[in-house]
Order: C-alpha cells, then structure tokens, then sequence
C-alpha cells in the first residue's frame, strides 16, 4: 500500500530532497539575493556555493533574465559569513547602494544593501537574517501546490524555459515525462473527492520516490495531471523511469481508509531536441503522446519519437 506522505520533492534545478526546514532557527539558513525590482519581484537566490557566477547566460548559477544584465555579470564569493561581489566589469554596469561600481571592483556586501544591474533591483540578506525565513517561507507557499506540496504549474513552467535552454547551452540531453491518472473521474464521482484527494497525495508521494535524480523536477501541472522534468536523461533511460511507474502503480492499490483504490496512469515522455523547436513544443510533444496513450488504451507509456 502506498503509505501517505512526508513528501520527498525536487528543489529548484538540484537534486530531490526533503522540503528546507523553515521551523528551524535562522542561523541555520544561508545568505541570499531578493528581487525586489524586476520580471520576477521576490525571487530569491540562495548564496550557497563558495563561488556564484551572475548573469543572464543560461550557464550562470544565477541567472538573472533581464536584458540589461551582461552574460557573465558578476560572480558572488561566499567566505564564512562574509559574500563579496566580485564586479565583471558589464556594459551597463553595477551600482550598490546609488554607487557605480568599476569593473573589477570586489565589495563586501552588507545586509540591506540595494544592487542595480539593468532594470533589476536586488537586496542582500546575510546568514542568519530573519527575513531569509520569511522570504524563503512565502517563496515555498507560491511555488507548491496547496494539495500535495509538490511544485505547482508556475514553477513547472518556469522550471521547463530555464532547464531547456541549459540543455541547449551544454547540449545535454533532457526528457519529459507527462503523467495522467486514468478514469479519475470516477473515483470522484463513484468514491467522493475526499478520497480522490487522498489517491492524488499517495500519487504525489510515489511520483517523488520514484523519480530520484540529481537535478529533477517533480510537480502537479493541474487536476490529475503531473510533471517529471528530467535533466542529462535520453528517451532509453526516461523509458525505463516511467515503466517502473506504471507498473508500480497498476500493481500496488492505493489504501484509503483500509480501502484499496486501484488506478492507472497514461505517460508520454519526450526528450528534447534544442536545436530544431521551442520549450514549447518540446512541452505539445510530449502532450500529445500523453494523449496518444489513452486513446490506445490507457496503462502505458508513449514515446515522442521525433519532433512532430
């Protein structure tokens, strides 16, 4: 029986782990960079490698989308609890505080300052400031969906431009898996929503556990649909993730109240080819695949073969 959750979820573009413990005291959480002017108000970078590169190319750890933001910007080194902006020497430069920085100029950063780069305005909170908790908490809340605490469709979406054009950049490999709960509506209609409500959080949980690798994203795109994003994994290895899925979930019933609730799933999986169409239709494929797997009979995967 699948057990009901402590989910086990992706964060942003790293590997799959447990939810970060805001509960805890806020020395324990790192320094961080706040959009509060820009496409992306409240966004937060989370400073927690010794050295960060900023800019807008895909390959930046930060990758800040503004057009005003040089490719490679400036690069945030951690030491302690002390962060250094070690300035690029931009186009259109650096100003911290209303002071223009010049190229090459390396600033201590102290908490509160302001940074301009291009039409983006960010704020700098060392370790241990409260409103990293706070931050971090609201950021949580928007990015999760309310029912299973996984990601929600924003983020998915989001997450899909920034993994693509990444996979375009390095030419690495990455594949999508779109999976749909089969005859949902019946559950609702012949067992009640809260029971369907339950059998979407079993499912959330099983999605996470099985899709363990490094750098993936799992999350509800809406109703009984859900999302796997799979960073360096080819169509053969995505393959093998989405049958281990469907077999899972067609072989062990989902218990609700000593119930045994037994689903299915459609998957279609695509992997991308940058070179040749968009995020967009790198997303359409693998739907369409998705769709392809019911009208053959639901309880199996499709693959994207070629772009279409």
């Amino acid at each position: 029986m699948f057990a009901m959750p402590t989910f086990n979820t992706t964060m942003a573009f790293g590997s799959i782990g447990s939810l970060p413990d805001l509960v805890g005291t806020s020395e324990e959480l790192c320094a961080c960079l706040i959009v509060v002017q820009g496409a992306k108000p409240g966004q937060r970078f989370l400073l927690d490698l010794p050295s960060m590169s900023l800019g807008r190319a895909s390959m930046a750890d930060l990758i800040m989308d503004d057009p005003g933001v040089s490719r490679r910007h400036a690069v945030l080194k951690v030491e302690g609890d002390t962060v250094h902006w070690v300035d690029g020497g931009s186009t259109n430069g650096t100003s911290i505080n209303g002071v223009k920085l010049e190229g090459g100029a390396v600033v201590a950063l102290q908490a509160q300052d302001r940074i301009r780069i291009g039409s983006t305005e960010l704020k700098f909170l060392p370790r241990g400031d409260p409103e990293v908790y706070y931050t971090g908490a609201l950021e949580l809340r928007a990015q999760r969906d309310a029912l299973t605490g996984i990601y929600n469709k924003g983020f998915i979406l989001e997450a899909l431009d920034a993994q693509f054009e990444r996979a375009r950049a390095n030419g690495e490999s990455l594949s999508l898996l779109i999976v749909d709960l089969d005859r949902f509506k019946q559950v609702n209609d012949t067992l009640g929503h809260d029971v369907g409500d339950h059998v979407l959080v079993s499912f959330a949980t099983l999605l996470t556990d099985t899709i363990q690798r490094v750098g993936a994203v799992v999350g509800r795109f809406g109703g009984e649909e859900f999302i796997a994003l799979l960073p360096n994994c080819g169509t053969q290895d995505a393959l093998v993730l989405a049958e281990s899925l469907r077999h899972t979930v067609n072989a062990v019933p989902i218990d609700v109240g000593n119930v045994p609730v037994s689903i299915t799933v459609s998957i279609g999986l695509a992997t991308a080819v940058p070179s040749t169409e968009s995020s967009r239709d790198f997303f359409r494929r693998a739907d369409k695949a998705v769709y392809r797997a019911k009208e053959m009979g639901r309880n199996r995967v499709e693959v994207a073969w070629r772009f279409a």
